[in-house]
């Protein structure tokens, strides 16, 4: 019966990205189940992504979405692709929309969520060496072009709202 229902939902899904026009590389996952390139998930994961974009949601309870083109991300200095990872725990959910834009949360409850070009927005942890550590009951949003946000440790809250900006575990405007 799961495997119809997976089937089931993952061919609605199939018939929506069959209509969402423009997108060259769509894709979704649901459950460990996949219909195109660059969409994965864990058991209980949902993750979708439109253009040529990646979408990963390992873990329960976990949802990744990207939308966007590959595009500069000034924070790496060069062009990047539109990218969104829930990971490392529970409840994650990273939406990234915009072209070189990226959203990431690991551990649990955490939320990312960035709207622009060339931005990003981070909920986690922190970093042991340069491996992501999981955190917990993190928001990290970013609306702006060229923006970052980053909630990094338990239960923080950091946004970005302007062009440039970058903050830690703060709100910005």
């Amino acid at each position: 019966m799961k495997k119809v229902i997976t089937t089931a939902l993952m061919g609605g899904v199939a018939a929506a990205l069959g209509g969402a026009g423009a997108a060259n590389a769509s894709c979704a996952s649901l459950n460990g189940q996949s219909i195109g390139a660059g969409c994965t998930t864990g058991t209980g994961g949902f993750s979708l992504a439109l253009g040529p974009a990646a979408a990963t949601a390992a873990g329960p309870g976990n949802i990744a979405i990207a939308v966007g083109n590959p595009g500069f991300n000034r924070f790496y200095g060069t062009n990047v692709p539109t990218q969104a990872l829930a990971d490392g725990g529970t409840g994650n959910v990273a939406v990234a929309l915009g072209d070189g834009s990226n959203a990431g949360s690991r551990g649990n409850h955490n939320t990312a969520f960035v709207l622009g070009q060339g931005s990003n927005a981070f909920a986690y942890g922190g970093n042991n060496g340069n491996i992501p550590q999981p955190g917990n009951h993190n928001t990290s949003i970013t609306v702006a072009n060229g923006g970052e946000a980053g909630a990094v440790g338990k239960h923080k809250l950091s946004t970005a709202f302007s062009s440039g900006r970058h903050l830690n575990n703060g709100l910005g405007g």
